[in-house]
């Protein structure tokens, strides 16, 4: 087998600031780094001060490169360097060995490269690691990370500060700056302002004590739906095809006596003014759900089965009662079968209104909860919450004789579990009288109040003593 050897001169790449030759024209080729030598190479290589100092580089150089110049030793000699006394690196010796052998020779450091080697400082951080801790940190990042969460305290000599009395900035000095109360009042008067209808008021004297307690309410117009509330879609809702006005005879939104052809009318007109309409007194007796007309129906908006759509007819006014907290009249007098306002809130589902009602219960804290339970009477039903958000209807206290009663009013025939909770009038009710209704119609009379029952306050000869047997509010439909 024909034993190869390579030779890789750097030496022709790297010249030192010594080495004073002139580079011939470009004469390499690949064959030079993939020559077969017969002998072996030199351990060093060495400048042959005892030359011929005629001899050109370029015969060395082309000398280098005669396929048949005979011993490898002679490439030594074919280098005709002026060089210093200095001592120069050493190449590898080729070893014999079958196959191809390679051959280094590098290039001896020039004299700028001795200085900066000779001048060079030793860094060493203790620990041996690849990189020096103090050009290239491993914890840099940390370093800077702790640096920028919590800047250092400065250390700061109080005592070494005069303290100076000067003027007091316009923060101290303002005089119209406005009290915390004064702010809320102002704005109690921009949520009632939303309110739509007539005028929604506050007592004189009371309206303070009402901004304090409200800071956190807020006055709607309608039901605010949460996670998990869906209305039914439109698809599912229809309405009557009555032209203008309805006739109670045939208008198809109102449903019919149980084993009769007859339609349950829930509205009639006053005796005194024909144009108001009312619950009539039959109606009023009964539990039914009062169905009216929708924005689907053929008749139009002054249809007299719309009550509840044309809104809020009368004024209405809050004011602190005393032991009952605040409390709700009219300025104006009310008829018996009157339309009076709305229970707005949140609607929510009964995991959200349990979870509400034992917050507000750790706290000692009413709860406004009313379950829309008509239909449905399961975990599926949805529970209007007016703690936060409502209307003025919020403020009705409960009374064991009351002059107002709450009713089912669904204006979305097809869907069962989104309706309205109005109240009206079950009584002729005169101006400044306190609106009531009864919290838990259901509830007996008692002659002594149960431990652990919420008692009632109403102060009327019929009072039952209290509103439920325990501390939890029983959400009762009505």
């Amino acid at each position: 087998m024909t034993q190869s050897r390579m030779l890789i001169d750097l030496t022709q790449d790297s010249e030192s600031e010594d080495q004073i030759m002139t580079k011939p024209p470009r004469l390499f080729s690949a064959n030079l780094a993939h020559r077969e030598f017969s002998s072996t190479i030199p351990l060093k290589r060495k400048s042959d001060r005892d030359s011929d100092s005629s001899a050109s580089p370029l015969n060395a150089y082309t000398s280098v490169l005669q396929p048949n110049n005979g011993n490898i030793n002679n490439i030594q000699a074919t280098f005709k360097v002026k060089r210093r006394s200095e001592p120069y690196t050493p190449s590898p010796a080729l070893e014999s060995g079958s196959g191809t052998d390679l051959c280094v020779v590098v290039p001896s450091p020039s004299a700028q490269l001795k200085r900066e080697i000779d001048t060079a400082e030793y860094i060493h951080d203790g620990e041996l690691i690849a990189l020096s801790q103090k050009f290239y940190p491993t914890d840099a990042l940390e370093k800077r990370a702790a640096r920028g969460t919590y800047p250092a305290a400065r250390s700061v000599k109080r005592e070494t500060y005069p303290f100076r009395i000067g003027n007091p900035g316009p923060f101290l000095t303002e005089r119209e700056r406005k009290p915390v109360v004064q702010t809320l009042c102002e704005s109690l008067r921009r949520k009632l302002a939303t309110i739509r209808g007539p005028p929604v008021t506050v007592a004189p004297g009371d309206e303070e004590r009402l901004a304090q307690s409200t800071s956190s309410f807020e006055f709607v117009n309608k039901y605010k739906l949460r996670n998990g509330v869906a209305p039914i879609g439109q698809e599912f809702l229809a309405g009557c095809s009555c032209e203008e006005v309805c006739d109670p005879a045939r208008c198809s939104c109102l449903t019919q006596e149980e084993n009769s052809n007859e339609r349950i009318i829930p509205y009639k007109t006053s005796r005194e003014d024909s144009r108001f309409w009312g619950l009539s007194p039959e109606f009023m007796q009964r539990t039914s759900m009062i169905y009216e007309c929708n924005a689907l129906c053929g008749c139009n908006e002054r249809c007299w089965n719309r009550v509840i759509t044309q809104g809020r007819k009368v004024k209405l006014e809050i004011f602190f009662t005393g032991t009952r907290g605040f409390g709700l009249r009219s300025p104006d007098f009310i008829r018996a079968g009157q339309f009076i306002d709305l229970y707005l809130g949140e609607v929510i589902t009964t995991t959200h209104a349990d979870r509400r009602e034992k917050a507000a219960a750790a706290r000692n804290a009413p709860s406004y909860l009313f379950s829309l339970d008509f239909f449905i009477n399961d975990d599926t039903i949805y529970v209007v919450d007016g703690c936060n958000f409502g209307a003025a209807t919020r403020f009705i206290n409960h009374s064991c004789n009351p002059n107002c009663k709450m009713f089912t009013v669904s204006r979305n025939h097809g869907d069962e579990r989104l309706y309205d909770l109005a109240f009206f009038a079950v009584k002729d009710i005169k101006p400044g009288v306190e609106l009531t209704f009864d919290y838990n119609p259901h509830m007996e009379r008692v002659d002594k109040v149960a431990p652990g029952a919420v008692p009632c306050l109403c102060g009327e000869p019929n009072c039952r003593g209290q509103l439920w047997a325990n501390k939890k509010k029983r959400r009762e439909r009505f």
